[in-house]
């Protein structure tokens, strides 16, 4: 076995730390966490890497441990000395295992912007749903309150994936009862394309008209960038630009212009916020993120870019 660190091996191979961490939630990239914010790999899958990236292993600083990979740890506590509380769910814990690993060090809690506000502490809700609080935590306004900026998951010790348990229970709340903003937002995206409601004549207006004012500012041949074919970059926008601050899309429409850059709206469907993801619904999430992959083949552009 091979135990390596994101950033270290990031470094070595030459790509972004967020490049690993995705292989490795995707399973590309076969590993174990154990504490350190470090990792475990079968030296068959670390050959593997290095081939695609044509890396030669014997130049990469390497630590190795003998062994199979890890086996699960027992307890050793008797039954009738432990005062059971409700088991752990596996609606919130995939593997509840990983939940059991937390120390309760702290480092989650101050790493978080919000924590204290309610007695909010990321250490609590992961303790409740190890102890099996369900429905403590569905009715709790903690999760909501998560801005899902993932800086406790970032300093945690131990790689508990608390900004996953968060997204399970907020999945998991009656839709009735998830934050009225958030939820007529997923529904308007899903009814209209976008968070806010805008028709589609209004949005094509729009930018037809904020495309007559920079041609009026000296930006000669601007034409309106609606349902480009071919064009290099799909562009899709922060409904709140349009609906209130329209403006404001015009700086870096003067950029890619000057550039000479290729880029196009989507008449319809070009909402780049995912609300849905903020309320833990997986099945408007897929929708959302399916209209703005159809409008991709459909325009036949080569790269998304998404606002903010």
């Amino acid at each position: 076995m091979i135990v390596i660190r994101i950033g270290q091996l990031a470094e070595q191979l030459g790509v972004h730390r967020n490049t690993i961490r995705n292989w490795i939630s995707s399973g590309r990239l076969p590993a174990r966490s154990v504490s350190g914010k470090r990792y475990l790999l079968n030296e068959s899958d670390f050959t593997r890497i290095c081939h695609e990236f044509g890396i030669d292993r014997s130049t990469l600083k390497l630590k190795h441990v003998p062994g199979a990979p890890l086996m699960s740890r027992a307890m050793g506590l008797m039954e009738q000395n432990v005062r059971r509380i409700g088991s752990p769910s596996r609606k919130l814990l995939a593997d509840p295992s990983w939940g059991e690993v937390c120390m309760t060090c702290g480092s989650c809690a101050s790493a978080c912007p919000i924590s204290g506000v309610d007695g909010l502490d990321p250490r609590k809700i992961v303790r409740m749903a190890v102890l099996g609080l369900e429905e403590d935590l569905l009715a709790s306004q903690w999760p909501w309150k998560c801005t899902m900026c993932a800086k406790c998951e970032r300093a945690c010790p131990q790689n508990v994936e608390i900004v996953s348990l968060i997204g399970r229970i907020r999945g998991l709340r009656d839709r009735a009862k998830v934050p009225g903003p958030l939820h007529k937002g997923v529904l308007m995206c899903l009814e209209r394309g976008n968070n806010l409601g805008i028709p589609k004549g209004d949005f094509v207006a729009l930018i037809e008209e904020m495309s007559s004012e920079m041609v009026d500012e000296g930006f000669k041949g601007f034409e309106p960038p609606i349902d480009r074919m071919g064009s290099n970059l799909l562009v899709t926008v922060n409904s709140k630009e349009p609906f209130a601050e329209p403006d404001d899309m015009k700086h870096w429409w003067k950029i890619f212009h000057a550039a000479g850059e290729s880029w196009t709206f989507p008449s319809e469907g070009w909402e780049g916020v995912n609300w849905a993801f903020f309320t833990g619904d997986e099945d408007s999430l897929r929708m959302s993120v399916g209209r703005i992959v159809q409008n991709m083949y459909k325009l036949k552009c080569k790269t998304l870019l998404l606002p903010d």
